[in-house]
């Protein structure tokens, strides 16, 4: 078999008809031929790790990385599959190589950041997402991890500040509701608590948690 546009053609077919194993055996075939075939490589990796395979997902990205390595596509790629299978070290080594290339896959830093907190570094998680918002403030998942692991590291007026920005812009976000709560108990601003608790019960009136939260504390600062 060659690598002709004819076989790349087929097995894109195969893909959008949902036959990833069809597809799978032809970009294989190909790489008999061609092993240094980076789209080749490149579609199995993401293929394998569509699949839950990510072990061999990684082997094909690595192998990109063996030809190209620099190739910052695969990098990434590689990254997220290391973060998934909790290789949070080498996650972290090769996002930083895609962060030395000074690419605007600022994506790297929020990869990062997760990888630190799951490492029980928030203090480096913080310092990540930071780096991220800094290129794009307007990110709702990466300011939710950064107040987040603002509150896990105790720095809960700076966890308050972005969790308050979150819920104006988001009234129905239940969890962002949820950790204002918890960091208002901290700062034994309970009457805050308790809004924020009530606030998620209203969104979500089986949230267990937040119902625990409201009773033990209904007490103290009835609403």
């Amino acid at each position: 078999m060659n690598t002709s546009t004819e076989y790349f053609s087929k097995a894109e077919e195969y893909v959008c008809e949902g036959r990833l194993s069809k597809a799978i055996e032809i970009y294989e075939s190909i790489l008999k031929e061609d092993p240094e075939n980076i789209l080749a490589l490149m579609k199995l990796g993401n293929f394998y790790y569509i699949l839950g395979q990510v072990q061999k997902a990684i082997e094909k990205y690595l192998k990109i990385i063996e030809f190209k390595p620099n190739y910052v596509f695969a990098l990434y790629r590689l990254g997220i599959a290391y973060y998934r299978s909790a290789h949070f070290k080498l996650a972290i080594e090769t996002f930083e190589k895609i962060n030395k290339e000074k690419t605007e896959l600022y994506m790297a830093y929020s990869w990062m950041g997760l990888c630190y907190y799951h490492m029980g570094r928030e203090d480096k998680s913080i310092e990540c997402y930071k780096k991220f918002i800094k290129h794009a403030p307007e990110s709702t998942v990466v300011n939710y991890h950064l107040a987040i692991a603002s509150k896990a590291r105790g720095k809960y007026d700076e966890a308050i500040e972005n969790l308050t920005l979150l819920v104006n812009d988001h009234p129905d976000h239940v969890s962002a509701f949820f950790h204002l709560g918890i960091c208002y108990m901290r700062i034994y601003d309970i009457n805050k608590a308790m809004r924020m608790f009530k606030r998620v019960l209203e969104l979500n009136p089986e949230h267990k948690s937040a119902s625990e939260y409201y009773e033990k504390i209904s007490d103290v600062a009835p609403i």
